[in-house]
């Protein structure tokens, strides 16, 4: 069943091809993902295994050798590691980064690659430790920062 579900989603999402192992069939250059045979971008799901192949470090569909929709990584222990969104191999949409112990470490929105929104940043004990925002990948707007103790240590514009 576990096996399943992935397969189903890439459907509900307008993918019919099986996923593949990136690492065996594919060839990174600048950016873009080529097939090994044919030298062309690929497009399709893809993932990636552990260096010892026991769990995925990362599954991701790709349009044209580029990045393209929901994006998961995956740390060593197994736990998520990042859930973000890409668009023509840029980041666009909302992200979040976890520690190994599955805490949240980051929370953002990404827009043609860059940050834009509002940016959190977590202490490992899960207190609050930034507040931006951003605008085309600029600090825009406040911003405050916390010690690891939840107080406010800074705050601006």
């Amino acid at each position: 069943m576990k096996k399943l579900i992935p397969f189903l989603l890439l459907i509900l999402i307008g993918c019919s091809k099986e996923p593949i192992n990136m690492n065996e069939m594919l060839v990174e250059r600048n950016g873009v993902y080529y097939t090994k045979d044919t030298n062309q971008p690929y497009s399709g799901p893809v993932f990636s295994l552990s260096y010892d192949g026991e769990f995925k470090v990362q599954q991701v569909i790709l349009k044209n050798g580029k990045k393209d929709g929901p994006y998961k990584s995956y740390h060593e222990n197994g736990q998520l590691k990042s859930d973000e969104t890409y668009k023509d191999g840029k980041r666009d949409g909302p992200y979040k980064s976890y520690l190994k112990n599955g805490q949240l470490q980051e929370e953002g929105t990404y827009k043609d690659g860059k940050k834009d929104g509002s940016y959190k940043s977590y202490y490992e004990n899960g207190q609050l430790n930034e507040e931006q925002n951003h605008r085309n990948g600029k600090l825009d707007g406040p911003y405050k920062s916390y010690l690891k103790n939840g107080q406010l240590q800074e705050e601006g514009t």
